[in-house]
């Protein structure tokens, strides 16, 4: 429903105006009525009009002054002037601010209706493209959100370069700047909370790390942790500290019913670095969670001396790399020394080293998610008493996963390759992509691209077009087809990027290879 607004001195100027509009229109309502400027704009302000009937000629302030002090305020309202003087030099003034209609008094109806007609059209095509904007806006938004998530557990799993970086810099700006990584993690008194409260915990966390800094890429939460990736103009550790301190006092001050704790990497300036912040981040929360007294930790050449003792992140990166290929034979051999390790760097504190391997768990368990095992892989430890009941029950743990991805990866990724060729040499001819792939076949595009370099050792788009020049080949064995034809029937809208393409794989033209054929 349109809301209307009328405006002029004359009561019966007002009247006849709505008797005309609501005896041929019902698509309106009329929010207000004015006699002059300043009531004008007062009710302008509080109703909020669509379109305003507006009189030129009034006492106190006339339509035009009101006019420009309601304009700047709502830019979207439309407006047709009322004037009893065919006035050019009000006309004119009136297009400043976008006013296109002018009503002579006496109008006649079918004035007003054209007039009235004209910008409801206008008003209706303009709240249309609003709402499809902040449809897209909201799009966006999701979409980006996702992204950025996804960023953050490539991050974590050291696969940021899997991924070209100009296809992270369309959604994530982060070329050129530093930054460090936040581990936060979130304890309760309840040893299973509800899904509705850690979505809470989550959501609290998101809207104060945005609130304090619009440059913070935030990760999914996983079990009880969230990493967060915070882009920063300081080099200074006492800043990154402050920020942590002030992040957890305003969760705390929100959420009364659990606590909240972090570990913190350094801060480091290339893209490259970000792993090894987390990795640094994840070790300084251990180390929290061995002081009863501390909520965060920042890891610093004390922490470093200590990690490089006690804690070894490339044995743990080779014990997911295990489990994550079901090599149980590898994995079981690894976990003795990652064990031992743990224990080690916790002083050999049970409730500290259960902690730890729980936490390796919840980083394993995002690592086979990323493979796009979807399988339910929370298996309990059970009851622990002591250390060997828990290295007992965390073996048991890593074999019972082992074996369900070692079947997997027998039944299931040979039938998704297969399902990608099938899709590939059947829409080669077509614009595809990677993501196009992924979704066809149900997993995400991150793990394709993976199953292909695994696999075949190409990329997907050096598989594609490896398909592309092979039927290219086919097709310029046959004189009679034109090279732009062929350029179309193998996936490539542009004939002189196919003749460059082909000429960088066969180190000869398209028209050269087909010459050298026929003779």
């Amino acid at each position: 429903m349109l809301k209307v607004m009328l405006v002029d001195d004359e009561p019966i100027e007002r009247e006849g105006l709505k008797l005309m509009l609501s005896r041929n229109r019902n698509n309106f309502e009329v929010v207000a009525e004015a006699q002059n400027g300043i009531e004008a704009v007062d009710f302008a302000l509080q109703h909020k009009p669509d379109l305003i009937f507006m009189d030129i000629k009034m006492p106190v302030c006339d339509g035009l002054e009101a006019i420009k002090k309601i304009a700047p305020e709502l830019p979207e309202t439309k407006y047709i002037m009322v004037s009893a003087f065919d006035t050019f030099e009000y006309a004119r003034e009136a297009m400043k601010f976008g006013v296109k209609s002018y009503l002579l008094k006496p109008s006649k109806l079918a004035e007003v209706l054209e007039a009235y007609d004209q910008l409801v059209t206008e008003i209706e095509a303009e709240k249309q493209t609003l709402q499809e904007r902040k449809q897209v806006s909201h799009r966006l938004e999701r979409a980006s959100s996702f992204i950025e998530k996804d960023f953050i557990v490539s991050l974590m799993m050291d696969h940021l370069h899997d991924v070209n970086q100009a296809e992270w810099d369309e959604w994530i700006d982060i070329e050129g700047k530093q930054g460090f990584m936040v581990v936060f993690s979130f304890e309760s008194d309840s040893l299973q909370p509800k899904r509705e409260e850690k979505s809470k915990w989550y959501q609290t966390l998101q809207q104060v790390l945005l609130s304090q800094s619009p440059h913070c890429i935030i990760g999914p939460l996983t079990g009880f942790q969230v990493p967060v990736l915070v882009l920063s103009t300081e080099t200074d550790h006492e800043r990154s500290e402050d920020f942590v301190r002030m992040i957890i006092h305003q969760v705390q001050h929100h959420l009364e019913q659990c606590r909240l704790f972090a570990g913190v990497g350094s801060i480091v300036s290339d893209v490259g670095q970000f792993t090894d912040s987390y990795k640094e981040a994840i070790y300084a929360l251990e180390l929290v969670h061995n002081h009863s007294n501390a909520s965060y930790m920042v890891y610093d050449e004390r922490t470093r001396e200590k990690q490089q003792v006690l804690v070894p992140f490339e044995v743990e990166k080779e014990l997911v790399e295990a489990v994550k290929q079901g090599d149980t034979q590898k994995g079981l051999h690894v976990f003795d020394t990652y064990f031992q390790s743990i224990h080690q760097a916790t002083e050999f504190q049970l409730r500290h080293t259960h902690k730890a391997i729980e936490d390796f768990f919840v980083v394993l368990t995002r690592a086979i998610k990323d493979l796009g095992f979807d399988q339910d892989m929370q298996v309990s430890l059970g009851r622990i008493e002591t250390a060997m009941q828990l290295k007992e029950a965390a073996k048991s743990r890593l074999l019972f996963m082992m074996d369900r991805i070692k079947e997997w990866r027998a039944s299931g990724i040979q039938s998704l390759l297969l399902q990608a060729k099938e899709y590939i040499d059947k829409n080669y001819g077509q614009s595809i992509s990677l993501e196009e792939v992924a979704d066809h076949i149900g997993i995400s595009s991150y793990y394709l691209s993976k199953l292909f370099k695994d696999r075949f050792e190409l990329s997907f788009i050096e598989y594609l077009t490896d398909i592309r020049m092979k039927k290219a080949k086919a097709f310029l064995m046959d004189g009679s087809i034109p090279l732009k034809e062929i350029a179309l029937n193998i996936g490539y809208k542009d004939p002189n990027y196919f003749s460059r393409v082909f000429k960088k794989e066969f180190d000869v033209s398209p028209r050269e290879y087909r010459n050298k054929n026929q003779e």
